[in-house]
Formats: structure tokens, C-alpha cells, sequence
């Protein structure tokens, strides 16, 4: 089994792919939606360098209700998701999504994520996407021993460098 999400100590990603993610997110924000995206790239994993080369919008289901919100995923995108991977040799590096208010790992986001390796990247961007385009402002979380684990700004800012195009 491969380690190489454990092994990551700097992923790159472009600041118009972050630029374009947010404004995905704030469109969906203006409906009351969350929104699910995923930054897939390509990973060396010798030098534990990943570069974020697209986002991809997984087909999902909103949720928007007076108990909270959410989004739905269901097992064929997955399936599909994963054969898409096996066939481009692009890696899923990170899940990222938003939140209508605080950022924060919920306990649907526990339960129902995406990225379930060791090591593994979830990013919560507060205010439906209405947020700065720097990950460090954001709640940034990282799966050790089953656990999502909160990364404070400065590990953020050593794990991920926003990169001109």
C-alpha cells in the first residue's frame, strides 16, 4: 500500500485554480449550497512534492435544510472518479469544500470524506467561498490514525504554496 499522502510536505497549487474554485463555491453559496470540489495533480513521491494541475466538481447532490447543509456523492461518481485517476495517473490530493459560516470539520465531513488515506488533505472554506484565496485562511485538516486533525496556519503555509500560473 502506498504512503505517499503521509509522505507530502509541500503541495503547490495555482492561485487561478483557487481564484476559480471560489467562485464556484460562491455561486453555489448564492443558492444556500455547499460545494464539493477536488484538487487532483501529480505526486513525486521521492521528494514528497504534489502539484495540483486541475479541480474537478464530482457530480453531487446539495443539501439545504433548517438542520444543516451538506452534499450527496454518490457511489458511481466514485467508481468513475477512480477509474478517470487509474487512467490520466492523476492523484487526488485534496478534498475542499464550503461552509456557509465557520470552517470546520463536521461530523458529516468525518463520516462521508472522500480522501481516506493517511495523510490525506480536507479543506473547509468558510462563508460559501466568500473567503480569502489563501489556504492558511482557511480550516485545513489532515487524517492521522482515523482522526481529522487541524493544522494551524503556519503548517499550513509550509504544506501548501499558492503559486503563480
Amino acid at each position: 500500500m502506498s504512503t505517499w499522502n503521509q509522505n507530502l510536505n509541500l503541495i503547490t497549487v495555482p492561485r487561478d485554480l483557487i481564484q476559480r474554485c471560489l467562485e464556484s463555491m460562491r455561486e453555489f453559496g448564492s443558492h444556500g449550497w455547499e460545494l464539493l470540489i477536488l484538487w487532483l495533480g501529480e505526486v513525486d513521491e521521492e521528494s514528497g512534492i504534489a502539484r495540483v494541475t486541475r479541480s474537478f466538481v464530482p457530480d453531487q447532490n446539495p443539501l439545504s435544510a433548517e438542520d444543516g447543509y451538506g452534499y450527496f456523492v454518490t457511489g458511481d461518481t466514485l467508481f468513475k472518479l477512480n477509474r478517470d485517476l487509474a487512467a490520466t495517473g492523476l492523484r487526488l490530493i485534496a478534498q475542499v469544500h464550503s461552509h456557509p459560516h465557520e470552517a470546520f470539520h463536521s461530523e458529516a465531513d468525518d463520516r462521508y470524506a472522500i480522501v481516506t488515506a493517511q495523510g490525506g488533505l480536507s479543506l473547509v472554506v468558510p462563508d460559501f467561498g466568500d473567503a480569502p484565496p489563501q489556504p492558511a485562511d482557511w480550516a485545513v485538516f489532515r487524517l492521522r490514525d482515523r482522526d481529522w486533525l487541524e493544522l494551524t496556519p503556519q503548517e499550513i503555509r509550509a504544506l501548501i504554496s499558492v503559486v503563480e500560473p
